[in-house]
């Protein structure tokens, strides 16, 4: 029996053309083309001769056997290991990474304007930038190793200093002014600490996690999620204070912001009242410094600037 005919006959019994040529240890395109004298090249354009021989066997097109799927690999082991090995040597690298933390730029006080909004919309960048860096590294649930979790235990914990100052100033000194000079001021203000409240649970029930558990993970995720709700909520109410609220008020309160965020609390705290100036302000008051002396006698993960321990 020829070649052609043992081909021949495994085709009539239903083979496929690449089952075909993998049992005979040849392209399944080579085998197309040694039972139908042609390429397969996709036109298929066989004389009357080849279809009454061959019938069912050429209804399907061969185009697949002349271009079969191929896959490209996006890494390799070797690869990746001769990159950290090269990484590992390179000295000015090594300590280029050393210096590197996950500190946002800094706000530029001299330059910018004391309009609330650019104050408050800088502090929302900074928290951007850290909140993209915790996402960057790989959880414990996508096999993140225990340096990944320490780092994003420091990462968090800088963003909960930052959101902590942020929300505390906002609490005692935008959103009074939203509900002055605003139209419905109050129901945008009530609806934002209701917002606000949320993440501090949610930052207060992260605090004291080592990073390891997939709780930890689940609630950085619904974190997050609160955060960028909340973020675009306050830029549609910032079109609104550019629109209402008078310049100089707006002036006043960034100033005023500014000059008191460094003494804010730098932790959350869930039952501090809200919704009045005066309450929000002795809350703050009250906190700040207790939160200062925990921060002097513990070494807490944000001083470690988005580095592992």
């Amino acid at each position: 029996m020829t070649l052609r005919d043992r081909l021949l006959e495994q085709a009539r019994r239903g083979r496929t053309w690449q089952e075909i040529g993998r049992d005979n240890g040849i392209p399944a395109g080579q085998a197309y083309l040694i039972v139908t004298g042609r390429p397969a090249d996709g036109s298929d354009a066989l004389g009357p001769e080849y279809l009454d021989a061959l019938g069912d066997l050429l209804m399907h097109g061969s185009q697949a056997l002349s271009n079969p799927p191929t896959e490209v690999p996006t890494e390799r082991d070797d690869v990746d290991e001769w990159l950290v090995a090269r990484a590992r040597a390179d000295a000015a690298m090594q300590e280029a990474a050393s210096r590197r933390t996950a500190e946002p730029p800094p706000i530029h006080d001299d330059s910018d304007s004391d309009d609330v909004v650019d104050v408050l919309g800088h502090q929302h960048n900074q928290v951007k930038f850290l909140m993209e860096q915790l996402e960057a590294i790989p959880g414990v649930r996508v096999g993140g190793s225990a340096e990944d979790q320490q780092r994003r235990v420091s990462v968090l914990d800088m963003m909960r200093v930052r959101l902590s100052q942020h929300e505390s100033m906002e609490e005692g000194y935008f959103w009074p002014a939203v509900r002055e000079h605003l139209e419905d001021g109050e129901q945008l203000a009530a609806s934002a600490e209701e917002q606000e409240q949320q993440g501090k649970d949610l930052l207060q029930a992260l605090d004291g996690m080592a990073g390891d558990e997939d709780e930890f993970d689940e609630l950085v995720e619904q974190l997050v999620l609160a955060l960028r709700t909340h973020v675009n909520y306050e830029d549609s109410v910032f079109l609104r204070v550019k629109e209402q609220m008078p310049e100089d008020v707006r002036a006043d309160v960034g100033s005023t912001i500014k000059k008191k965020v460094g003494r804010a609390p730098t932790r959350p705290h869930p039952h501090a009242p809200t919704g009045s100036k005066a309450g929000a302000r002795i809350a703050a008051a009250g906190a700040a410094p207790l939160d200062k002396a925990r921060d002097a006698v513990g070494k807490r993960p944000a001083q470690r600037k988005g580095k592992e321990e």
